[in-house]
């Protein structure tokens, strides 16, 4: 972090010592939200879960021939991304098709974030191809009934918060790990995307549209990640104006961050508990001596008098 800090601001004769900023932190946001994310960690009230600061509380409208797309889509619509960092011009062509011509015969309509500027794999009427899309206001649209992403986190936590499930593809990064905690918690389901083949996304697909227990599962998780007093832009706005308010909010940190080294590790406890320890370790050994050369002492002298 010391690195970080340095690349930052260089070598700035006014700016204080990373050590220095820290022991001046008021508030920490935290991306995360841990009653419905888990796990539960302990806390000081200083550090202040904002998960899903990005998500609009209400999505904008739709572009109008995107809206109309997704209006009349009667039967659901699959939402395919895998982000702005993953090009498709890098894949193998053919994984292209495959991944074109499954979404091409499902009887949802399908909506695909095209990035490259070479011809498209098909021209389908059931495929709505754009090289950007608004991805939360679609995954917030009622007719989207999957999405099919490179479990980047904010993908992740919008589809949580619209309660939409999930067939991941990751490629570098947390995307794995994002994609196992998904699976893990019952939102969807993981493939690797280089060994995919027709018949193995088929079967992907399928598994998450028509088997209820994904969309149970993050339904209830949309529920609770909604629940909370004040929504997340609510918090930022709330905390920031709070420590504007009252100049800092340095009440609000644990006494820890005054403590030197040796305080806080409890060294100085440990050094004396050690130090009982050993005293009693030496007072027990000079009994224990004293009780053995006293029984030695006696018996010699009752050998003596026989």
């Amino acid at each position: 972090m010391n690195s970080f800090y340095e690349r930052a601001f260089g070598n700035d004769s006014n700016m204080p010592s990373y050590d220095e900023v820290k022991q001046r932190l008021s508030l920490l946001f935290y991306n995360y939200l841990s009653h419905s994310e888990g796990p539960v960690r302990p806390t000081v009230p200083q550090s202040i879960e904002i998960g899903g600061t990005h998500i609009k509380e209400k999505p904008d409208p739709l572009p109008v021939d995107l809206a109309g797309f997704l209006n009349n889509a009667t039967n659901g619509a699959i939402f395919f991304s895998l982000g702005t960092n993953v090009k498709l011009k890098y894949f193998d062509p053919q994984l292209i098709e495959t991944i074109y011509q499954v979404l091409s015969r499902q009887p949802l309509r399908d909506i695909w974030t095209w990035d490259d500027q070479e011809p498209k794999p098909g021209n389908e009427s059931n495929i709505y191809f754009q090289n950007w899309l608004p991805q939360d206001d679609i995954l917030a649209h009622p007719n989207t009934k999957l999405f099919i992403t490179h479990a980047g986190k904010g993908g992740v936590a919008e589809a949580q918060y619209h309660a939409v499930p999930m067939l991941a593809l990751p490629v570098f990064g947390d995307q794995p790990g994002n994609a196992q905690l998904m699976m893990a918690s019952g939102f969807g389901i993981s493939m690797d995307l280089l060994t995919l083949n027709k018949e193995s996304l088929e079967k992907g697909i399928q598994e998450v549209l028509n088997n209820p227990v994904y969309r149970n599962n993050v339904r209830k998780f949309s529920d609770l990640y909604r629940d909370r007093p004040l929504t997340a832009r609510q918090s930022v706005i709330y905390w920031t104006e709070y420590v504007m308010r009252h100049k800092g909010a340095y009440h609000l940190r644990s006494p820890i961050v005054k403590l030197g080294f040796l305080a806080r590790y409890n060294l100085d406890v440990y050094a004396i508990l050690l130090l009982i320890f050993a005293c009693s370790m030496i007072i027990f050994e000079f009994l224990l001596r004293f009780l053995v050369n006293t029984i030695l002492l006696k018996t010699q002298s009752k050998v003596k008098r026989e």
